[in-house]
């Protein structure tokens, strides 16, 4: 753990000046460590903390005083941050050897940990190394920079094997052979290819990837290979153009895909044992036929175990309070509408497992089934066979539910049978691709339906999108300039001020992307911002007569619902987010 240096204390002339000033230890004794070290050939903060007992954080003290910058002790939990994976080529003997070993970017900055940070050779070769002068030296001890080096180097096996491997397999033009554990599912062999697949999914997931691309290009002769975290592709690896296809076969046998149809696109999911984690990961998997006879792969890394709770949707506590409101219903339809990748299953699930009690009748039609419930009888919808989101969801009419979940509201044959349900005593659950809660109402009424008994349907719309969350380890406050905050003002609408204490001469702090060994740029994960439309007596009637987006949107305003970005702007000063991605995420 980093030990901030003091800076109310005046500097010593060495090391171990702050020891001695405060009475750990003698000048006696500190003579007595260096005869040892040099005897034994040891480093004397070895000495110190074996044979004297000094403690490690009153060592990291005295260190910080000296060298005046930050101590870092030795922590297991720290991870090797993104930035870094530029890093991994680095021979750990040669780190070892000259004591130091990069540890995190701050921005443009690179935080690096070393024994001497007044050594200014190692600092211009460090510089050299990486092509920039923006070096911050942090001080630790040789000990823990070695286990730091071993630390990260275990942390970048898994991809030094998928290097090693892309290098060394051999291109059989026919595709790997394959073999099967029992129950059909696939695990870890002997085969090359095999073990390069099951290295890209493991990686995949201990970075929290909620999407893999595998993107082969002939002209540039290589295979790219992104991952998506947080909502935002990295690049993570390039393999030779020649691993593509017997990649790609792997994949589609895994996911029983039809391996020489490369002309269609082709659908699948793939369960996996990976004995690494113990774990069993689900990959809902998409292919696509492109240019030059080629086929991209995309993988979504489905979740499993338990649905998110209610309360960690991010919802306002108004929000929160209709939302429950609303499920707690007998009857009625609630709509989750938002782009693809904004959470809306994720939110339904949620609102499912809310209602999930032994005295309730749950059926669920999806496409695909990404998150597992006990207690809900969950259909896998398949068009191919006539087995549709509308053909499912009259055999549930039959089958005496109490709640029903529809994946998506396609076409409009399901949505009127999902208004007749939700008419006849069940609560309906569903989502739509629209952009906004009122826009969702043009957007039903477009497809056909009637309006009376869409109006008498309908309990709400929950609009959302997500928003990259700030880095709590490493946020930066700072103060708004005048012209921020009546931009800010502008963008919120009628009361902007309640925000904040106006009142009060303390201005109102925001905080801002720095970056650390524990996140991407400043950001780790991900919240949601949304806005409500109850289906009040004024909007019910403005359905029925068919009004446009924008009367609806002033009338559920007028009635108190806060909009995306409203929404968004409370997060940013509440210290979650940051304008950038209020902006990005709501206009």
């Amino acid at each position: 753990m980093p030990v901030s240096k003091a800076s109310n204390y005046k500097k010593p002339n060495n090391r171990y000046g702050y020891l001695l000033d405060s009475g750990l230890i003698s000048r006696a004794d500190l003579e007595r460590a260096m005869t040892i070290a040099k005897k034994d050939a040891r480093m004397m903060d070895e000495v110190l903390l074996d044979d004297f007992q000094i403690d490690k954080q009153k060592l990291g003290e005295s260190l910080s005083v000296y060298y005046e910058t930050d101590f870092v002790s030795f922590d297991p939990s720290i991870e090797a941050s993104f930035e870094l994976y530029e890093f991994k080529n680095l021979d750990p003997l040669f780190l070892k050897k000259y004591g130091w070993v990069p540890l995190r970017k701050e921005g443009k900055n690179i935080v690096v940990l070393i024994n001497n940070p007044f050594d200014l050779g190692r600092l211009d070769e460090i510089r050299f190394i990486f092509g920039t002068s923006q070096i911050i030296p942090q001080v630790a001890i040789s000990r823990d920079i070695e286990l730091f080096i071993d630390h990260f180097q275990h942390q970048f096996k898994s991809e030094q094997e998928i290097s090693s491997l892309s290098e060394d397999i051999d291109i059989d033009e026919g595709g790997p052979k394959d073999e099967y554990l029992e129950d059909g599912e696939p695990s870890e062999h002997d085969s090359e290819v095999v073990r390069l697949v099951n290295a890209l999914l493991l990686e995949a997931w201990r970075k929290h990837a909620s999407d893999i691309h595998i993107e082969p290009n002939v002209r540039s002769r290589h295979c790219l290979i992104r991952l998506r975290i947080d909502g935002t592709c990295h690049e993570f690896r390039k393999l030779r153009l020649g691993l593509a296809r017997p990649l790609i076969s792997r994949i589609k046998i895994m996911s029983n895909l039809d391996i020489a149809e490369r002309r269609l696109p082709q659908d699948g999911k793939v369960k996996i044992k990976l004995s690494e984690i113990n774990k069993i990961l689900e990959f809902r998997v998409a292919t696509i036929p492109t240019m030059e006879n080629q086929e991209d792969v995309v993988m979504r890394i489905l979740a499993s175990g338990k649905p998110m709770p209610l309360q960690e949707l991010g919802l306002s506590q108004r929000n929160m309070d209709d939302f429950q409101k609303l499920i707690h219903k007998p009857y009625g339809l609630i709509l989750v509408v938002g782009p693809t990748g904004s959470g809306k299953t994720t939110t339904l699930h949620s609102a499912v497992s809310y209602l999930n009690t032994p005295d309730k009748k749950i059926w669920t039609a999806e496409d695909p089934v990404e998150i597992s419930q006990d207690g809900l009888r969950q259909v896998q919808v398949k068009p191919k066979i006539g087995l549709t989101f509308a053909s499912v969801l009259r055999s549930f009419l039959r089958a005496d539910p109490d709640v029903i979940m529809i994946g998506e509201m396609r076409d409009k044959e399901t949505a009127h049978i999902g208004i007749e349900a939700s008419l006849t005593g069940h609560i309906v659950l569903s989502t739509l691709h629209t952009n906004t809660a009122p826009e969702t109402v043009t957007r039903l009424l477009d497809m056909g339906l009637d309006p009376f008994n869409f109006a008498d349907s309908l309990l709400g719309v929950l609009g959302q999108r997500l928003i990259k969350t700030l880095c709590s380890h490493c946020k930066e406050p700072y103060s708004p300039a005048k012209k921020e905050i009546e931009e800010l003002e502008l963008e919120y609408g009628q009361g902007f001020k309640s925000l904040f204490e106006s009142d009060s001469d303390k201005k109102p702090v925001l905080y801002r992307a720095r970056g650390c060994r524990k996140c991407i740029g400043g950001y780790r994960g991900r919240i949601g911002i949304h806005e409500l439309m109850l289906n009040s007596e004024g909007i019910k009637k403005m359905i029925k007569f068919k009004k446009p987006t924008e009367e609806l949107r002033e009338q559920a305003i007028h009635e108190g619902m806060l909009s995306l970005k409203q929404d968004g702007l409370i997060k940013l000063f509440q210290g979650i987010t940051d304008i950038h991605q209020v902006r990005a995420a709501a206009g």
